[in-house]
């Protein structure tokens, strides 16, 4: 196997949380899945948990390099393994992931009082 791609971003919490208070629903259904949606609301820190995400997704797209062809947030879900978190792909993601011969993507998340981090490595 031989890394094809990475992705990075950061993101403020304060920011993710001001869209989820601003447009409540709508953005948690576009942005998250059910499962993440469910997970990151029984957090003691909710906000930080979508934040994660957030950024978790950011990375991921810019590895597979595939915002231009119509993956929709909710194609890259966010679950927790058995050590740590992992990415699941669906739909165009998955698509894009396989026309690249992605086969694994690593992810290490990091937050802190104000930040989230995402780092993704992207195995063929």
């Amino acid at each position: 196997m031989s890394i094809v791609a990475t992705g990075t971003d950061i993101i403020e919490t304060v920011r993710i949380a001001k869209m989820i208070e601003t447009h409540g629903e709508q953005f948690l259904e576009r942005v998250y899945t059910a499962n993440e949606i469910e997970h990151c609301v029984q957090s003691a820190d909710t906000p930080t948990q979508f934040a994660m995400r957030w950024a978790a997704k950011e990375a991921v797209m810019k590895a597979l390099r595939c915002r231009q062809h119509g993956v929709r947030w909710v194609d890259i879900e966010i679950v927790i393994g058995a050590a740590t978190y992992e990415v699941r792909l669906t739909g165009n993601a998955r698509r894009c992931a396989l026309e690249q011969s992605i086969e694994q993507l690593h992810l290490s998340l990091s937050a802190c009082r104000t930040h989230a981090v995402a780092y993704v490595i992207a195995e063929s």
